[in-house]
């Protein structure tokens, strides 16, 4: 009998591992179709990874990253934080979550996720997806600063990506100056 529960325990442990390589290797195969633009199978790929291991922080990352350039960004804002659960150290699916609730509107939250990324990786640049860096992130915190009233931070912000660009963040002519900034850089990063 007390062999029969070591060979149980064995087996649970060698399976167990398995799954996580095997997650690990959906979700790399994942990546590549993702950088390739094939977001359908890159999709299937991390949907794979999180079968094989349902606590692969980097397989949701994945599914968040899909749905937010499918343009999914409540099922993004989910996968994303069902990433940093696993892993909170994730800057990437912090950087993802930035971006997904700005656009929804959530911009606390936005402000909160793009300071977890400036704060671990003042340099960040997206490895998967070239177009989202540092500036992207900053852009967001001060968009979605603007948006709450926080105008202090929003110029703040936009000085670090322009340090020439001045305006008086408690007048209205220097919040609407502010407000043009935001949508001048956003045109021009994207």
């Amino acid at each position: 009998m007390k062999s029969l529960k070591l060979i149980t325990l064995f087996l649970a442990v060698f399976l167990s591992a398995a799954c996580t390589e095997w997650a690990v290797d959906s979700t790399n195969q994942g990546w590549e179709y993702f950088e390739s633009g094939d977001i359908s199978s890159a999709r299937t790929s991390f949907e794979d990874a999180t079968s094989w291991d349902p606590s692969y922080a980097d397989a949701y990352n994945g599914l968040g990253w899909c749905d937010l350039l499918e343009d999914y960004l409540s099922s993004a804002i989910g996968n994303f934080k069902s990433a940093l659960s696993y892993t909170t150290s994730l800057v990437d699916a912090s950087a993802g979550a930035a971006i997904a609730a700005t656009d929804l509107g959530q911009h606390s939250d936005a402000v909160s996720y793009a300071d977890a990324v400036i704060n671990s990786d003042p340099s960040y640049l997206f490895l998967h997806y070239s177009k989202v860096d540092i500036k992207v992130i900053r852009l967001v915190k001060a968009k979605s600063a603007a948006a709450d009233g926080d105008f202090s931070t929003a110029l703040a912000e936009i000085q670090v990506i322009e340090p020439s660009f001045s305006a008086d963040a408690s007048t209205p002519q220097g919040q609407s100056d502010i407000l043009e900034k935001i949508e001048d850089l956003i045109t021009a990063l994207y």
